[in-house]
């Protein structure tokens, strides 16, 4: 399992981990219309979200970059694993220090109708700063140009598996690139429910920044979206994955063996029924 396809698997859960644990708080605010966890919390949420949404797609795209360059090129050229844990460190340092801009313009902010105030969570932008440059350079680095690695990447690796299978009979050499496929196949349907997912998002942040037309409704739609993204994954390697299936099964048997373990029966024949009792088990 050490290997570096695994490690960038691993950094994307972390991704997906790290979003998902700020989902009540954005749930809390969409039900009560209130920002009730102060300021700090509020310069974190979206920032949060900008940082899991960019590890996520460079991931993918060193995910793509790894299996173009394992089927591919030459043993020679292929991604170790202290490559792999170094290039997760630099996807980290570019998600935590691209988003900065947006931690300092997020901001609570209190609007009064009548006699009711309401307190929300908001983006304010300084009026020296270019958001449009800003937002639109984000859009085309971490998601324009990595979907257009990503595809060159598959595209390039189902053109040479075709061709491989073509020229190879064995037996063996069959099962390698049936589980090459396998993998291929499972890696872009991440990627492309990752996009099917997040391409509202950016729509409806285009429309808020150049257009200035957003409702609550549609920013609400896209942050639901966004969020459901970070429960396929496991769905997705369950299905494609059989070493995933295997470690699954062998964690449910060790769960049922353990429960069975524990119990102890206790025959009554006058009554003729069966009694269980709990035990700790060593």
């Amino acid at each position: 399992m050490r290997r570096p396809t695994n490690y960038f698997i691993v950094n994307l859960a972390v991704a997906d981990l790290l979003f998902a644990a700020w989902i009540p708080f954005i749930l809390t605010t969409r039900v009560t219309h209130y920002w009730v966890f102060g300021h700090v919390i509020c310069k974190l949420l979206t920032y949060v979200q900008f940082v899991s949404g960019i590890c996520s797609i460079l991931t993918m795209m060193m995910i793509s970059i790894e299996r173009h360059n394992y089927v591919c090129a030459r043993p020679d050229k292929r991604i170790t694993i202290n490559i792999s844990i170094v290039l997760i460190v630099i996807i980290w340092m570019l998600s935590l220090m691209f988003p900065v801009p947006v931690a300092i313009a997020q901001t609570e902010m209190t609007l009064a109708f009548g006699n009711t105030s309401y307190t929300f969570c908001g983006l304010a932008w300084p009026e020296s700063f270019h958001v449009n440059v800003y937002l639109g350079s984000m859009v085309c680095l971490f998601f324009v140009l990595p979907l257009v690695v990503i595809s060159f990447n598959y595209i390039k690796i189902f053109k040479v598996m075709k061709s491989s299978s073509m020229r190879t009979r064995s037996v063996r050499a069959d099962k390698r690139a049936e589980k090459q496929e396998r993998l291929t196949k499972m890696f872009v349907s991440i990627v492309c429910i990752f996009v099917l997912m997040w391409l509202p998002f950016f729509i409806v942040s285009f429309l808020a920044v150049y257009l200035k037309q957003i409702t609550s409704t549609q920013f609400t739609i896209t942050i639901i979206l966004a969020s459901a993204n970070t429960s396929q994954n496991p769905l997705i390697y369950g299905f494609f994955n059989t070493k995933f299936q295997r470690e699954f099964r062998s964690m449910c048997n060790c769960c049922l063996k353990h429960y069975d373990s524990s119990t102890t029966y206790k025959i009554d024949r006058e009554e003729g029924t069966i009694n269980g009792t709990f035990t700790s088990s060593k």
